[in-house]
């Protein structure tokens, strides 16, 4: 949130605040939880489009309660930080007490959602705010288990969207979301240990436990096997051989998204990257529109 912003949220009172709060930018990544719609073709059934809209609508519940949760935790690390400081929490524009009501009131509302979808939904929704808890709680300290904690949370997006239809979880989805979502994580703490200099433990204390060759030398890892991953999930899907098609798309995004980390200097905020990058966009737009004509073709 930049410092312009924070001073028309205050200017506008606790609703605007609470409004910025929630990050309704980052509702981007719950587009994740329509992954399993999309892969699997059932989003020819209204019913199951209905579904997946209600475990959308529920993962923006929790996640914002989880970014309440998270900035009330981080408030005062978040004064040190350049651009965080102007977040509402930090910047005194949301009171303590306005934003634990309203996460409570967002949380109680996703489990409720969540529950007109059944329990496995339930359970995957609590699992989040169970992560997120013990992560704002001090395990977001702990270098190493701090990202895999912030993975997990794009991993349970299309795990509950594959719940909400229902349709069988696939294993490689699993594995290329933990794995790209692991290389954002890790992109991100290498953005913040380079911007923030000799601040960044005063923001951030599990930065204290990466240096940049570390960093470097798990982002190789992790983006590499993503990508493996993905190129053998074209060639042993359900659908067919021809998903091989969208590697290409799926490589510029990749090379792309780092290239603007490693020669723009980008990486604090993935999915402002995404919204501002007209590339990125494009590739994505060509990508889904590539995967849906191959998918309708073979089913």
């Amino acid at each position: 949130m930049s410092g312009m912003a924070a001073e028309r949220a205050r200017a506008k009172g606790p609703a605007a605040a609470l409004w910025a709060a929630c990050r309704p930018r980052q509702w981007i990544k719950n587009l994740l939880v329509f992954v399993p719609l999309i892969s699997s073709v059932s989003f020819r059934s209204l019913e199951a489009m209905r579904r997946s809209t209600l475990a959308a609508v529920a993962f923006t519940l929790m996640a914002s309660a989880a970014y309440l949760l998270n900035d009330l935790a981080d408030r005062e690390s978040d004064r040190a930080h350049p651009e965080k400081r102007h977040r509402p929490m930090a910047s005194g524009a949301l009171s303590v007490t306005a934003a634990v009501t309203a996460a409570v009131a967002l949380a109680a509302a996703a489990l409720a959602i969540a529950g007109l979808l059944g329990g496995k939904v339930v359970a995957v929704l609590a699992l989040y705010a169970v992560f997120n808890i013990a992560y704002s709680a001090g395990l977001r300290q702990e270098p190493i288990l701090d990202v895999l904690l912030v993975s997990s949370g794009f991993v349970m997006r299309p795990v509950a969207g594959a719940f909400a239809i229902p349709v069988r979880v696939s294993g490689w989805l699993f594995v290329v979301s933990l794995l790209l979502s692991l290389t954002l994580a890790l992109l991100k703490r290498r953005n913040e240990l380079t911007s923030l200099e000799s601040g960044a433990l005063d923001h951030r204390p599990a930065l204290g436990g990466y240096s940049l060759p570390f960093l470097d030398q798990l982002i190789a890892i992790s983006t590499g096997a993503g990508i493996i991953s993905y190129a053998l999930y074209t060639f042993q899907s359900e659908h067919g051989e021809r998903l091989v098609i969208t590697l290409p798309f799926f490589l510029y995004g990749v090379f792309r998204y780092l290239y603007l980390v490693y020669e723009r200097g980008a990486g604090g905020s993935p999915e402002e990257i995404f919204l501002r990058d007209r590339a990125l966009l494009v590739d994505a737009v060509l990508y889904l529109a590539v995967t849906l004509a191959i998918l309708m073709a073979k089913n």
